[in-house]
């Protein structure tokens, strides 16, 4: 049986965790700083404060940014529901838009005035970052990256999460790199975003024992931290490893897979079929695990689900997609053995 994801926990990572048991403070301890430092760097920003989910990041932004109750924030339907539930728990409204054919956001279907935006880098794919930059410039707003499944991913030679007002990623176990658990980071050249964002993290801390705002218990754990240090090395060749497999796929079912431009990263590997379950369950008797990415869209979710509100491309999609195994631990008799299957089952 090929599986659908298996978790890579490499012993470098286990050292590395042990390493920081032993001679580290278990909360905000020296792995935390070096990791942000590491990670600012990779990512072509000037400062990352790391926390403890891509969930926590999305919401600590928006709340440094002010985008609390009586504002709105636009994002993709076509996504993990935090795109939307984060801008929720700050107080703001959620506006879901439609996607294009890469299943990223359409922001030509907003038509609501929103106070920031939330494009979401799907399966790792950069979203079309020229129309977010011109809708955001024009109504003179900020923008919030979902860049969660797009860890090294690029736009024009310009890393995800480095292209708007701030960039959130999670280490969630499945995605591109992990700090074994949960994890997240925020990504950003405004020194005041950053400070704010760590503060909030950590209760409201000012300094010492005094408080200067709301705040909260989202910091990222010391061995969370160190685990994460060794992914991040090994970041590039893993995503490098992810283009090999998305093009074997691509080669053996060609007119299946969804669009990516030349800087995914494949955190999915996603194809699209007008009889989606049948082929996955024809590719699970051929010992093929697979996955759907997603197969109810937000704005049909029950918390989010209003009468009158139609997204039919997303629809569409929702209906059409799967995600094929593709982990960077895949042997390439593996990777054709599933390109085989998804072939003969299409």
């Amino acid at each position: 049986m090929i599986p659908f994801f298996e978790p890579p926990v490499t012993e470098k990572m286990i050292e590395a965790v042990q390493d920081a048991l032993r001679n580290e403070k278990l909360v905000m301890g020296e792995s935390v700083f070096k990791f942000e430092q590491e990670f600012a760097r990779y990512a072509g920003a000037r400062h990352a404060v790391s926390v403890n989910s891509g969930n926590s990041a999305l919401f600590l932004s928006l709340r440094a940014l002010g985008i609390g109750p009586g504002k709105k924030a636009a994002t993709s339907t076509n996504s993990f529901i935090a795109s939307a539930s984060s801008v929720q728990a700050a107080g703001a409204e959620p506006v879901l838009c439609d996607v294009d054919e890469a299943g990223n956001i359409d922001v030509a279907t907003l038509r609501e005035k929103v106070d920031a935006l939330v494009p979401v880098h799907i399966y790792g794919n950069p979203c079309d970052w020229d129309a977010v930059r011109a809708l955001a410039e024009d109504r003179k707003i900020p923008v919030v990256e979902d860049a969660c499944q797009a860890h090294g991913a690029e736009w024009r030679g310009r890393k995800a999460g480095s292209l708007g007002t701030a960039g959130c990623f999670s280490f969630y176990t499945t995605k591109n790199m992990t700090v074994l658990g949960d994890g997240g980071m925020v990504v950003t050249d405004d020194e005041d975003l950053a400070s704010a964002v760590a503060s909030a993290r950590d209760n409201g801390r000012a300094s010492g024992p005094y408080h200067d705002r709301l705040g909260y218990t989202m910091r990222l754990n010391t061995a969370n931290a160190a685990a994460g240090r060794v992914s991040l090395r090994d970041l590039d060749g893993n995503n490098a490893r992810r283009r090999e497999i998305a093009a074997t796929y691509r080669k053996k079912a060609p007119d299946l897979l969804v669009p990516a431009g030349p800087g995914c990263v494949f955190h999915q590997v996603v194809a699209r079929h007008p009889r989606r379950d049948r082929v996955r369950e024809q590719m699970l008797e051929a010992g093929v695990g697979t996955g759907c990415h997603y197969p109810v869209p937000i704005h049909m979710q029950p918390l989010y689900r209003r009468e009158n509100l139609r997204l039919p491309a997303a629809e569409r999609l929702a209906g059409q997609v799967l995600s094929l195994p593709s982990f960077p631990q895949l042997k390439d008799d593996q990777v054709r053995e599933a390109a085989d299957a998804l072939a003969e089952a299409a």
